[in-house]
């Protein structure tokens, strides 16, 4: 009987043996980050100068045109010479509405959109940047996806200095044009944030590690490598009185007509995180690397920070939670919150609380609102409020007592 706890220690031990273990990736994930500005000021062309890239960093995509959003096209001119001193290597991207590109013999009519890519190649090759690969950004019907396969390749009949890549969309996995799609194309990037339309009665994060995970998945099966896309960004849904989605805001300060509730949607980075981590077994070889939308400016105040960014890429966890500050002087007590952070947080509810006294009167600033108790006053979030930027100090309001009292200030969920 004696042997029996030496046989089952033999057992267990044979069974963790025979376990499943995590071989690491044959080679790493490679980074690139859209650089996906509209237009370019000398802020932001200075700032290319003075970067602290993050370690990984390679290529640097960027928009050089959009058409098929709005009534024309739009050629989009970077600062060549600013990019060529970044040492990056550089690949330019279109982004294709549907607008012009729908209805008629040709659809999808791509003529456009080409036109604008060819244009941009040629005036990076004029300044001397060199142009290995271009992406198409265009969100295909499901049922042209085979028409949109032959106009892929069509363009790299007729374009054969560069490789001409897609951006694709999980709900093009299961659609029988999809494998056509991705052969035609010489790469392609799986698109894993912002997927869903934002919904206020049922919210969707801009970002689910599981979902994502189960679309690589998917994707793996076709055997061919690809990239993915992870967010770097948050979104401010906007919704009317009644609930009707009306957009999101990304980096506009203006919000659409009718807007009366928003929605942050932030990207989470312990979420995206934990996706790498799991991208770094060698099962999931066929991921090449990571485009990451979008790459930080300064200024921004719904993106990362490059040090906030450098961190998730390194797999590092970042800062989640904005705190409060507060000064007291005698029965008046101010409050702001203070977000030391590398993401943009939404703004948080706060609450001040005291004993032994009444509250004589307190107030809010625009983004909250007060409600009074018998010995503490909560601000909440306004319906329109937004995000405090990585780096932001903003006024919460104040709270002034009947008499002086030790005071205590605190955010709320934490």
């Amino acid at each position: 009987m004696r042997r029996w706890p030496v046989l089952l220690l033999g057992l267990a031990l044979g069974a963790a043996g025979c376990r499943e273990q995590v071989a690491p990736r044959p080679v790493p994930l490679t980074h690139a980050a859209y650089v996906w500005r509209q237009g370019w000021d000398p802020a932001a062309v200075a700032s290319l100068a003075d970067r602290a890239w993050p370690v990984g960093l390679t290529e640097l995509n960027v928009l050089v045109g959009e058409c098929g959003l709005g009534a024309a096209g739009r050629r989009v001119v970077p600062p060549w010479s600013a990019l060529l001193g970044t040492s990056k290597t550089v690949s330019l991207s279109v982004r294709i509405g549907t607008r012009q590109a729908l209805g008629g013999s040709a659809e999808p009519d791509l003529t456009e959109g080409l036109t604008l890519l060819r244009q941009g190649w040629a005036e990076a090759r004029a300044a001397g940047v060199t142009v290995p690969s271009v992406q198409v950004d265009f969100d295909c019907p499901s049922r042209l996806l085979p028409a949109y396969a032959e106009r892929i390749a069509a363009a790299k009949r007729a374009w054969p200095e560069v490789r001409v890549t897609v951006t694709t969309l999980p709900t093009w996995l299961k659609e029988p044009g999809f494998a056509q799609l991705i052969a035609a194309a010489d790469g392609w990037t799986l698109q894993l944030h912002g997927t869903h339309r934002p919904n206020l009665a049922k919210p969707v994060p801009l970002f689910a590690e599981a979902e994502a995970l189960g679309w690589i998945e998917q994707a793996e099966t076709f055997g061919r490598p690809f990239r993915i896309a992870l967010p770097t960004y948050a979104y401010l849904a906007c919704y009317s009185a009644a609930g009707a989605y009306l957009g999101v805001r990304a980096e506009s300060a203006e919000l659409p007509k009718g807007t009366a509730r928003t929605q942050v949607l932030p990207a989470d980075p312990a979420a995206v995180v934990r996706l790498l981590e799991r991208l770094a077994d060698r099962r999931h070889a066929y991921v090449l690397g990571v485009d990451w939308f979008r790459l930080p400016f300064p200024g921004d105040r719904q993106n990362w920070t490059m040090a906030g960014w450098a961190q998730v890429i390194a797999r590092q966890p970042m800062l989640t939670a904005c705190s409060p500050e507060l000064r007291v002087d005698g029965a008046l007590a101010d409050v702001a919150v203070v977000n030391a952070t590398g993401q943009p947080l939404p703004l948080p509810a706060v609450e001040v609380a005291w004993r032994g006294t009444r509250v004589l009167a307190a107030d809010a600033t625009t983004d909250w609102i007060a409600a009074s108790g018998p010995e503490a006053v909560t601000f909440r979030p306004h319906p329109l409020a937004g995000f405090l930027a990585p780096g932001e100090r903003r006024v919460v309001g104040w709270v002034r007592l009947t008499e002086a009292r030790s005071v205590e200030v605190r955010i709320l969920g934490e």
